[in-house]
């Protein structure tokens, strides 16, 4: 694990140099900046580490953080490296005018951590200029952006970096110098491109900006003429459903672990029910199985009262489903992968008492503690985040296991009578029992991680012990001789 304390700035090859594309506050009062070569910042400030950029990671974050910002409004575009761009034409209101708009934006944002600078403008142009410009978030009144654009540098019009330095050369340095000048002159010396950005802060001339669209959910609605209100229709309407959300799906090469039935009461109420899977479904039965199974262990029924209008089923976690090829004696193809008896059960379980509320053990890899090994998980998660590791089965020395399979959590205390120094107990107590050990093997060392700062997590060592009654125990001493505390010993697990 890499340490990113201290001053940091990304770097990006740029011709024939590496050059930097990014840095943080603290390299920024060391004097390094996006655009400087890295021989100078070696020169300037060898305390500032650099790590490759990676562009595109940081397109995917903007992309998720435009995603967020939705909320706001629809019509949003994204303005790489670093911009997004809200359109919100009366909308401001919504969220209590603009300063409460900007403040509820940077606490969304700072939250997610993020570092912003937000400004509200006419065009999308002067507001590029403002949040690059401006030393805090503001809000430019409607039609005094062109008269406020002028104290601002020519470098928030977003020239490249030598014609910042032409103009100053010949002294314009903020925008009002240049917006009277002829513009001939201007694009003979500087380009169009540099008379365009002038005109899109000013309004002049539209922002050539590519909205984002709005991804729309895998979702399948039926509008009736009449109210429904049987649950045998209502189930035949979820089979309808699902089998017009699964051309989709397959098309997609997804499934769906996770969907929500959404039902429209005649007076106005919405009914939900929420259904998970094991693995990724899109096959209209299975799915509408799963909804039978929840709707069957409903207490009060459906309450349908006046019936249903309207329903509404959406996919809500997508997996990737790779369909099966075409079986030579039923011939089909492209059906979801068949259950196994442990999967099936936990579908219907989910379904029926909801997936959080049926759990079972689990595996994971943790150098830990062995007795944080096994943890429990829902039979259906509520997200498409994977299992939390499982561990592989326990290591075997001429057929005999290293690690027993029943322990204790916690682990018990012993008493140990005939102590060994750095050695194991020639003889210890356990409920009151004493055990005379006549075999023993270890230790076998376990330190916690690193970066665990636990008060108890010091380092055991553990033995395997067999006393004269034949019984083999699994025993550990925590803590090491010549602490300031003297070590403990304990019982962690048995031995079939």
């Amino acid at each position: 694990m890499q340490d990113l304390s201290g001053p940091l700035a990304l770097v990006a090859k740029s011709g024939a140099a590496l050059r930097l594309t990014a840095v943080d506050a603290a390299a920024e009062a060391l004097g390094a900046h996006p655009g400087l070569s890295l021989a100078d910042v070696r020169a300037r400030a060898p305390d500032v580490r650099v790590m490759p950029a990676d562009p595109a990671a940081d397109a995917a974050c903007l992309e998720g953080l435009a995603e967020a910002c939705r909320r706001y409004s629809p019509a949003l575009a994204v303005d790489p490296p670093d911009g997004i761009v809200l359109d919100m034409t009366g909308g401001a209101h919504l969220f209590g005018g603009d300063a409460a708009l900007m403040a509820d934006l940077r606490r969304r944002v700072t939250a997610a951590g993020f570092s912003l600078r937000i400004a509200i403008a006419d065009t999308p142009g002067l507001a590029w200029a403002f949040a690059r410009s401006s030393p805090e978030d503001v809000s430019i009144p409607l039609g005094e952006g062109a008269a406020q654009l002028a104290d601002l540098s020519v470098a928030a019009l977003r020239p490249p970096p030598d014609q910042v330095r032409f103009l100053q050369r010949l002294g314009l340095r903020r925008i009002g110098q240049i917006v009277d000048a002829p513009r001939s002159a201007l694009a003979r010396r500087l380009g169009t491109a540099f008379l365009d950005r002038l005109d899109e802060a000013l309004g002049r001339r539209a922002s050539p900006l590519a909205p984002k669209l709005e991804v729309l959910p895998h979702r399948a609605e039926r509008r009736l003429l009449e109210p429904i209100a049987a649950e045998a229709l209502v189930q035949r309407v979820i089979l309808d459903l699902a089998t017009d959300l699964a051309p989709r799906l397959e098309g997609e090469g997804k499934g769906a672990r996770r969907f929500r039935l959404e039902l429209f009461r005649l007076d106005g109420a919405i009914k939900w029910l929420e259904v998970g899977a094991s693995r990724p479904l899109r096959d209209p039965a299975a799915v509408a199985d799963l909804f039978r199974a929840r709707l069957d262990g409903l207490n009060d029924g459906l309450e349908a009262e006046y019936g249903f209008d309207q329903l509404r089923l959406t996919a809500l976690v997508l997996e990737p489903l790779i369909p099966l090829t075409a079986d030579f004696v039923t011939g089909l193809a492209g059906r979801d992968a068949p259950a196994d008896g442990f999967a099936a059960l936990s579908d219907r379980l989910s379904a029926r008492f909801g997936g959080e509320a049926v759990r079972r053990f689990v595996l994971r890899a943790t150098y830990r503690r062995p007795e944080e090994a096994a943890i429990t998980e829902a039979l259906v998660r509520r997200a498409s985040t994977p299992s939390k590791g499982t561990s592989t089965p326990p290591a075997q020395v001429e057929g005999a296991p290293l690690r027993p399979l029943r322990l204790f959590a916690p682990p018990q205390p012993i008493e140990v009578l005939a102590d060994i120094p750095e050695g194991p107990p020639a003889r210890f107590r356990w409920r009151r029992l004493a055990r005379r050990i006549v075999c023993a093997e270890g230790p076998e060392r376990i330190a916690p991680e690193w970066w665990r700062t636990d008060a108890d997590d010091t380092v055991r060592d553990y033995y395997r012990l067999e006393d004269e009654n034949g019984c083999r125990y699994w025993v550990f001493r925590q803590g090491l001789y010549g602490d300031a505390s003297p070590p403990r010993w304990y019982l962690q697990g048995l031995f079939a």
